[in-house]
């Protein structure tokens, strides 16, 4: 399958390069997020950013892991250019970089932990035996 990349995945390969040029960088989840992708993918953006469509869209862009390591080799041989920072950007866009994963958000709202004395926690107790054995029984079939 050669597929060309959809306009979605197009906008998003722009606004990931723009937003890791940015003073400000946002996550990626922003990013997927203001270009229109669902919650599902802004939880897992590696869905989108490692597809075949996105990798394309980079490569319209000109960025390429033949870029990448061609300019990598000649950077090595000519060290004075010194363009390691440029070609770490492209690595990582690339998805050749590997990187700490973005931390979770953390819960809202509260949690409570209770605890219970030893007479709430043996009526408890009986309560879950009664209703195992409640869901044990067969159920009483009359037949017409």
């Amino acid at each position: 399958m050669n597929k060309a990349p959809t306009p979605r995945q197009r906008k998003v390969a722009k606004a990931i390069i723009e937003n890791k040029l940015s003073d400000t960088p946002v996550s990626t989840r922003q990013v997927l997020e203001s270009v229109g992708y669902g919650t599902g993918l802004q939880n897992s953006p590696h869905r989108v950013l490692e597809s075949q469509g996105f990798k394309k869209a980079l490569a319209e862009f000109g960025l390429t892991e033949e870029l990448i390591t061609t300019s990598l080799v000649e950077d090595i041989k000519a060290k004075p250019e010194k363009r390691v920072k440029e070609l770490g950007l492209g690595a990582e866009i690339l998805g050749m970089k590997k990187h700490e994963p973005e931390p979770q958000k953390p819960q809202s709202g509260n949690i409570y932990n209770v605890f219970f004395t030893p007479a709430i926690q043996s009526q408890v107790r009986e309560m879950e035996e009664q209703i195992k054995r409640a869901l044990m029984r067969k159920p009483n079939v009359q037949e017409n």
